[in-house]
């Protein structure tokens, strides 16, 4: 079949847009298959229950089996078995086998006992903790320098991370308070009130500079940062007008102020 030069100027003129139609509709067809396949796939997703569900309400037993799981696997990890087993002096050659634990209500109520404080408790603890330190530092360091009032602050936050001391500020700071002049830090039992700030503009002045201080380094030490540039092993330190007889065993690891400071 011949075509005349008439037709094949028209269909020339027409074959763009039938180019641009066959275009539109192939793209048609790919977005309906590509709708179908994911139709396809959250089918199966919510065939399978991977999809659309709900998280399981919180119940004893749910948080039973959670700390259970959390004790197995940590008394399973191989690295703290040998760890433990070194530190008790009966590291073999194989890790012992491990039993899993048998969760009691007593075991429950323990763990809830121990480790949930409402957050009002945690920021009453926060403050308490920060108060004890400004009071040190207050008492112990107010005449010093600012260096020295850091100083002064991480000897007893390094206390406070040494496992040979208490495991709290308050605690390092009123260690022995109870027996007359012969606690840690002698203010806490000199048999004097601790009260600071009242008085003169200047006591005034040091009471607010040894809070800014207190509020500083309790934040680097809640965050795990570096304290300043005493190291963590700085647990001693007194002042220029003593020389006690314990000085002479430590190694001297710095003078700010006047106070020398120390560690073992």
């Amino acid at each position: 079949m011949q075509v005349s030069l008439s037709e094949k100027l028209l269909l020339t003129r027409k074959l763009p847009a039938l180019v641009r139609a066959v275009g539109f509709f192939a793209t048609l067809s790919m977005m309906f298959s590509a709708t179908a396949m994911a139709q396809s796939q959250t089918s199966l997703l919510n065939f399978s229950g991977q999809e659309q569900v709900q998280g399981p309400t919180l119940t004893s037993d749910l948080l039973s089996a959670y700390i259970a799981n959390r004790q197995v696997a940590r008394l399973q990890n191989p690295a703290l078995v040998q760890a433990n087993a070194l530190a008790t002096g009966k590291l073999g050659f194989g890790v012992p086998a491990v039993t899993k634990p048998s969760l009691t209500k007593q075991m429950l109520q323990n763990y809830i006992a121990n480790s949930y404080a409402s957050t009002t408790t945690r920021v009453q603890n926060v403050s308490k903790q920060r108060s004890c330190l400004a009071l040190a530092i207050y008492h112990e360091a107010r005449g010093e320098p600012e260096a020295g009032q850091r100083a002064v602050a991480t000897v007893i936050l390094n206390r406070v991370n040494s496992a040979r001391y208490p495991s709290s500020v308050c605690d390092v700071v009123y260690q022995n308070a109870q027996k007359l002049n012969r606690c840690q830090f002698s203010f806490a039992c000199d048999g004097k009130p601790d009260d600071a700030g009242n008085g003169n503009r200047i006591v005034r002045e040091s009471w607010v500079k040894a809070n800014l201080v207190a509020q500083t380094a309790f934040a680097r030490f809640q965050n795990g940062l570096s304290l300043g540039k005493l190291p963590p092993t700085t647990l001693y330190y007194h002042s220029l007008s003593v020389n006690p007889r314990w000085a002479s065993s430590m190694q001297k690891v710095a003078q700010i102020g006047e106070h020398i400071f120390y560690s073992e």
